[in-house]
């Protein structure tokens, strides 16, 4: 194995200085024992940097490395889709978005931030940190409030559940493990240094290619209709939602989403036996289609 270049030039200079020291008289010992201490102390910080990094890398993210990653993320999302910019519309999304947010389990650092992509693609998105997206063409194909709830309540159970956040730490864990040894280890595998070579690429690649673990699929799904209920909307909105994406293949072809999940009909059908086995009855609650045509009708080709 080849050595880090630091810890061998420390290693050098220690073993020479104690090799004058053998050469010398008393009054020599003196004169270079400052540097021997300092020799000691380099490599002994450089050896403690390493094993600090190292554990470092075995440590929960922080909600604010989370934000940060999210972040990144983030920015690949803008800067592939574009953000559709109505105010308006946004704020109604993030109103909506916030109100089926306050249902999750509190996580300390991390706030919810929701805006709609300029893209015809049927499609969500949440990234670590909470920043969450929809497409045009996903409101487009929703038919009342209830539906963009399901939606967002999916996204939102995403980063409850650190779906994203536990891929990364489980490669970050596997790199580190393998390399502990190596340049990579002794350079310092800090997460600013991961992040910037691996973390977001990553991420990315499991929302936009890979996609996520089928179960995580299914977990943001129930936890997202749990959300939505408790926020007040009838509990069948994400089910609805997806039914109509299954069904538009014919007219629009595999949309991404497809790509990335499990098969619709796998999904609904849990979604159908987790709303029985809570006995929900919420058949008279409202919709609110009216509410969302009013709120999405900017989306609508002019005439």
């Amino acid at each position: 194995m080849i050595q880090s270049n630091h810890r061998v030039a420390n290693w050098t200079l220690i073993l020479a200085v104690a090799g004058l020291m053998l050469a010398s008289p008393a009054s020599a010992r003196a004169q270079f024992g400052k540097w021997i201490k300092k020799a000691q102390d380099m490599a002994n910080s450089k050896q403690a940097k390493q094993a600090k990094d190292v554990v470092g890398a075995f440590q929960p993210m922080t909600a604010d490395q989370e934000a940060e990653l999210g972040r990144g993320v983030a920015a690949r999302i803008i800067g592939h889709y574009h953000v559709y910019n109505d105010a308006a519309l946004t704020e109604y999304v993030n109103l909506v978005g916030a109100t089926v947010a306050e249902q999750a389990p509190p996580r300390e650092g991390i706030s919810y931030h929701f805006a709609v992509l300029d893209s015809d693609w049927v499609n969500a998105f949440s990234t670590p940190g909470g920043y969450i997206f929809i497409t045009r063409g996903a409101l487009a194909l929703c038919d009342d409030e209830s539906e963009l709830a399901g939606v967002l309540g999916h996204e939102v159970a995403h980063v409850t559940g650190k779906h994203v956040v536990n891929i990364v730490e489980n490669d970050r864990k596997k790199r580190v493990g393998k390399e502990v040894g190596s340049d990579y280890a002794q350079k310092g595998p800090g997460f600013a240094k991961y992040l910037a070579e691996v973390g977001v690429n990553l991420a990315t690649n499991a929302l936009f290619k890979d996609g996520l673990p089928a179960v995580d699929e299914y977990n943001a799904d129930k936890d997202g209709v749990i959300y939505a209920h408790a926020a007040g909307y009838p509990a069948d909105g994400l089910e609805r939602f997806l039914v109509k994406l299954d069904q538009s293949r014919s007219t629009v072809g595999v949309s991404v989403m497809e790509h990335t999940h499990p098969p619709v009909v796998d999904r609904n059908e849990r979604i159908q036996q987790e709303i029985a086995s809570k006995n929900w009855q919420d058949a008279d609650r409202p919709k609110l289609a009216d509410r969302y045509m009013a709120a999405v009708a900017v989306l609508k080709p002019k005439t």
